[in-house]
């Protein structure tokens, strides 16, 4: 691990597992919450996602969360997800030839939600009062005509929501959604809640092969985007 990545990791993952003493008093609590049914974990689906990682493009085709025993206590002020991601495939333009891999994310990925709209994300990590602790980095192995790999930091985003956790932001943006089931002469009402996620300077190194013999190998304006649907089994899900 080259110095200058490891420093931004370290730092990236100080500022994702920071403790409240670091933000600023004097805010007043931010009004929004994510409501639901009670006892049960939301389950969240999606389809294209895209890591932007020069000199590559990751693309996934579905995202899915595992299960991972994060029941929120409704209302909450976060919504805590694990997800895997599968059937990706990578593109690059590499010394003037183009490429095309395979791409896999190797471990699920933990997306920390807060309804103010600022994201943590990682891989793995727990969440304590809130906050994604002991987060790692994401990893994804290339393959095909030469193997790569593309270590992400852990990361919260922006950055500012460290000192300013009551702001608003909008890097996660939220959408409530309602579909109405009809059984025989009965009709419930079902909520469900649209997440669009835009992550950028995100800090990454590329090792391996090919990919350590390239002028730049550490960046640190990677980025994600990414659209997932959170619902809960036979109740709903919104964020107020």
């Amino acid at each position: 691990m080259r110095h200058l990545f490891a420093a931004a990791l370290a730092l990236t993952a100080l500022a994702v597992g920071a403790p409240a003493a670091f933000a600023k008093g004097g805010e007043p609590p931010n009004p929004h919450n994510f409501v639901g049914s009670p006892n049960t974990e939301p389950r969240l689906t999606g389809e294209t996602q895209t890591f932007t990682l020069k000199p590559f493009t990751v693309t996934c085709e579905t995202a899915k969360s595992s299960k991972a025993g994060l029941t929120p206590a409704f209302p909450s002020k976060t919504l805590t997800t694990v997800v895997r991601f599968s059937k990706c495939e990578a593109e690059a333009t590499l010394f003037k030839a183009e490429y095309e891999l395979k791409a896999k994310v190797l471990s699920p990925v933990t997306f920390n939600y807060h309804a103010n709209g600022y994201v943590e994300f990682g891989a793995g990590g727990t969440v304590k009062e809130g906050k994604l602790e002991g987060a790692g980095e994401v990893e994804i192995a290339l393959s095909g005509v030469f193997k790569c790999t593309i270590d992400i930091a852990p990361a919260i985003d922006p950055i500012q929501a460290i000192n300013k956790p009551e702001a608003e932001f909008e890097i996660a943006k939220f959408t409530n959604k309602e579909e109405t089931i009809t059984k025989g002469k009965k009709s419930v009402v079902r909520k469900t809640l649209g997440i669009s996620t835009e992550l950028s300077k995100l800090t990454y190194e590329l090792e391996g092969e090919l990919c350590e013999a390239l002028p730049k190998t550490e960046y640190l304006t990677g980025s994600f985007s990414g659209s997932l649907v959170a619902e809960l089994k036979k109740g709903s899900i919104e964020r107020s």
